[in-house]
């Protein structure tokens, strides 16, 4: 594990990261059904994603698409390509086989990290696919970042590939993520999410709710990775839930939508709901509370919004 000094002021997410790890070092980060990290592990495992994208040419300020399925090694990836100082490319929607060729290239897009390199017939011209495989040990040792200070953009969000989508990336930068931390942190009602079992859904696009579950890795939560949504209340989503040990939720507005509407009392046995993106109807909270739901229920800004803000509904 790299030992990273933690400034008094953190400006970079790789700076906020590094706080974490400091502060819950051996504590669960993120798990799914096929094992776990710890917030240790995930740092050594992200000092290796870094190293692997020099071995490959990945410089500062460079764009690196991620088309990795939500796993643990997921959030090494993402934190790999920060550390680097790269900028990391996602896309709106939850394609499995990742961001499209004209989203790379709109994007910006000049490397690809991925679980599943594609055939050579289905790769983008000009974008080097980088298989997140090949990140171990022996790449560790070339992990070298640049000064995180310098970095600027964290993440560019590229369109997505259908009819009426914006046809323009939209560019996140670090300081827009640590105001979302900072706003949550400033609120008095807001839940505390320190060891919390903080959910997403596993078809859920990371681009739709990395602004909450940065908030979560901020306050060191154990972030899980859930089956798809549907899956979920096929099964009966309150009793996964349970089952499943998870004791807060981050998801989109749609996603909720669709849930309650499902399964009104679904979310009962949670403590904290942290839904990301447009503002819900009030028909859509009272169908909540009334199926059970007495936790709290926080909005968080979408990440086209200038600034990030909290909003704390008393349930």
């Amino acid at each position: 594990m790299t030992t990273a000094t933690v400034p008094d002021v953190v400006t970079t997410l790789p700076e906020l990261f590094a706080r974490t790890v400091a502060e819950h070092t051996e504590q669960p980060a993120v798990s799914d059904a096929d094992g776990a990290l710890t917030y240790r592990e995930l740092d050594e495992l992200s000092d290796a994603v870094s190293g692997l994208l020099r071995l490959h040419g990945v410089s500062p300020g460079d764009r690196v698409a991620l088309c990795v399925a939500h796993s643990p090694g997921s959030w090494a990836a993402v934190l790999g390509i920060l550390k680097r100082g790269a900028v990391l490319v996602t896309v709106e929607t939850c394609d499995p086989a990742g961001p499209s060729a004209p989203a790379m290239r709109m994007a910006g897009a000049t490397r690809c990290l991925t679980d599943t390199p594609p055939p050579p017939s289905q790769q983008c011209p000009r974008v080097v696919v980088i298989p997140l495989a090949e990140a171990g040990p022996d790449t560790a040792a070339h992990h070298a970042p640049p000064n995180p200070r310098l970095a600027t953009a964290s993440h560019v969000v590229a369109p997505a590939a259908r009819a009426g989508a914006p046809r323009r990336a939209l560019i996140v930068d670090h300081t827009d993520v640590l105001a979302q931390v900072d706003a949550w942190s400033d609120e008095r009602n807001s839940p505390a999410l320190r060891g919390e079992r903080f959910g997403y859904f596993g078809d859920v696009p990371l681009s739709a709710v990395e602004l909450s579950l940065w908030v979560g890795l901020a306050h060191g939560a154990h972030l899980v990775v859930l089956p798809s949504l549907a899956c979920l209340l096929e099964r009966g989503l309150r009793e996964e839930l349970s089952r499943r040990g998870v004791t807060a939720l981050a998801l989109p507005a749609e996603a909720l939508r669709r849930g309650v509407r499902a399964e009104a009392g679904g979310f009962a046995s949670l403590r904290a709901l942290v839904v990301e993106g447009e503002d819900l109807a009030p028909e859509i909270c009272q169908m909540l509370i009334g199926g059970g739901f007495d936790g709290h229920l926080v909005q968080v800004g979408a990440p086209e919004a200038t600034s990030c803000r909290v909003v704390q509904t008393a349930t």
